[in-house]
């Protein structure tokens, strides 16, 4: 036992005996010693000064005006947050389209690039093809050379040998059977000169129309490539120019990141300090309501004294607070360590989400007096309920509250209805508990 609680026990025992010589006024201040084990030794100094003295109870700064600067400091330092989380998500979204951009040119040089292993395929298989027509219309024109050459000879016999024609053959007949003979020898030379030349120029033709085709396929297929290797450069280009601005994107994006990390951890800081200023007057009251009880006990003990009647029995006050749930609904996200839907950061989750539609009614998870309710930076429009004995509750994202700061709350009562204001992906209730200001998993109370 410290000294301190040693004297406030002596403080109590002696006021006691000097009300009473019963040991109820004695249990009464052993009660509130009890009761004051559990509380910081702000609270046992308060409550000893107290006594001592009450004028000197009163600081110079009422704690009502630091959790109002508190709290302003926090709304500037969410704004601020909130502002840089916008930054941040527009620098994501950025990058995001830079990254898909050049995903895109990837997808679109790798098809270029199929496309010009095709052609180089389809380019070589026509040279081959033309290849082999030209050494077809080579051997066309071969041949057709050879027939020409040996009807020039034919026509050089005639003239060395004198100008015989065919009718000085047929005349030179000795006999209408050697006619016959020497017609049908003209006539098939005749017949075979005239088809195989006609043949040669037709094949000799039908090479060059090949040839032609060809060499007009290969010159659209040369020109398709050179196409291609041009677009695949522009393409190359463009693909240079989006790493460099995806580079650019993501070291603005890691720069907006480390702001909003620094935010985030100067306003848990600050949100810290307006915690432990609440639970600070949260002990201010639980004294003053202890010390309310204590002197309303000695009023009633000598009252009855000086009745005449035997004293009152004083018994403890208050129990464990009873949670109830806010809304109905399904847990879309539970208590826990996840990856924020709208930071993207891997960060713990202070409370459950419950889902509910827009303007659903939020009824209090248990009597007590509201602390706030207004703007309360990514949480929207929030209200918080102080329980008494270190408990509190915060709904969160709220489209409508129907309280205001210091009203009186039972369980059950409407308070708000359900929204999606602050950062939020849809309408649904973010609930938390917190024992001291440290947020608890809710499902472990209700």
């Amino acid at each position: 036992m410290t000294a301190a609680l040693q004297r406030l026990l002596a403080v109590g025992v002696r006021l006691g005996r000097r009300l009473c010589r019963t040991p109820v006024i004695l249990a009464t201040a052993v009660l509130a010693c009890g009761l004051l084990t559990h509380a910081s030794k702000p609270a046992m100094y308060g409550l000893s000064a107290l006594m001592a003295a009450p004028a000197e109870a009163a600081t110079p700064e009422p704690l009502s005006a630091k959790i109002r600067e508190k709290r302003a400091l926090i709304e500037a330092t969410q704004r601020r947050l909130e502002e840089s989380r916008r930054k941040l998500h527009v620098a994501r979204f950025k990058e995001q389209t830079i990254a898909q951009q050049l995903d895109d040119v990837q997808n679109s040089i790798a098809r270029i690039r199929m496309d010009l292993e095709s052609l180089r395929g389809v380019i070589a298989r026509n040279q081959l093809r033309l290849a082999i027509r030209r050494n077809q219309l080579q051997a066309a024109r071969d041949s057709l050379n050879r027939h020409r050459d040996a009807l020039n000879h034919r026509v050089i016999d005639v003239y060395e040998y004198g100008n015989t024609s065919y009718l000085d053959v047929l005349l030179s007949a000795t006999s209408f059977i050697d006619f016959i003979e020497r017609w049908d020898f003209v006539r098939y030379i005749l017949r075979s000169d005239a088809q195989l030349i006609a043949s040669v120029n037709v094949e000799q033709a039908r090479y060059e129309r090949l040839v032609g085709e060809l060499e007009t396929a290969q010159a659209a297929l040369l020109s398709a490539k050179e196409e291609q290797l041009r677009r695949n450069d522009q393409l190359g280009v463009l693909a240079g120019e989006r790493r460099q601005l995806l580079s650019i994107a993501q070291s603005q994006r890691s720069v907006i990141a480390q702001q909003v990390g620094e935010l985030e951890n100067l306003s848990a800081a600050e949100e810290a300090r307006l915690q432990e200023l609440i639970r600070e007057r949260q002990r201010q009251e639980e004294l003053a309501a202890l010390r309310a009880r204590l002197a309303a006990a000695q009023a009633r003990r000598a009252a009855a004294i000086a009745a005449g009647l035997p004293p009152p029995v004083e018994r403890p006050e208050g129990g464990p607070v009873v949670f109830a749930w806010p809304v109905r609904g399904p847990i879309t996200s539970p208590f826990g360590m996840r990856t924020d839907p709208v930071t993207g950061r891997y960060q713990l989750h202070s409370g459950i989400d419950i889902g509910a539609g827009y303007g659903v009614p939020i009824q209090a998870s248990a009597d007590g007096i509201v602390l706030y309710a207004g703007w309360y930076g990514g949480y929207g429009n929030a209200i918080i309920l102080d329980h008494g004995s270190g408990l509190s509750t915060l709904y969160a994202h709220c489209s409508a509250m129907y309280v205001s700061q210091g009203q009186n709350i039972q369980r059950g009562q409407v308070i708000g209805a359900v929204g999606a204001t602050g950062w939020a992906t849809g309408p649904h209730l973010h609930f938390e508990i917190r024992v001291n200001g440290v947020p608890v998993d809710p499902l472990s109370r209700l």
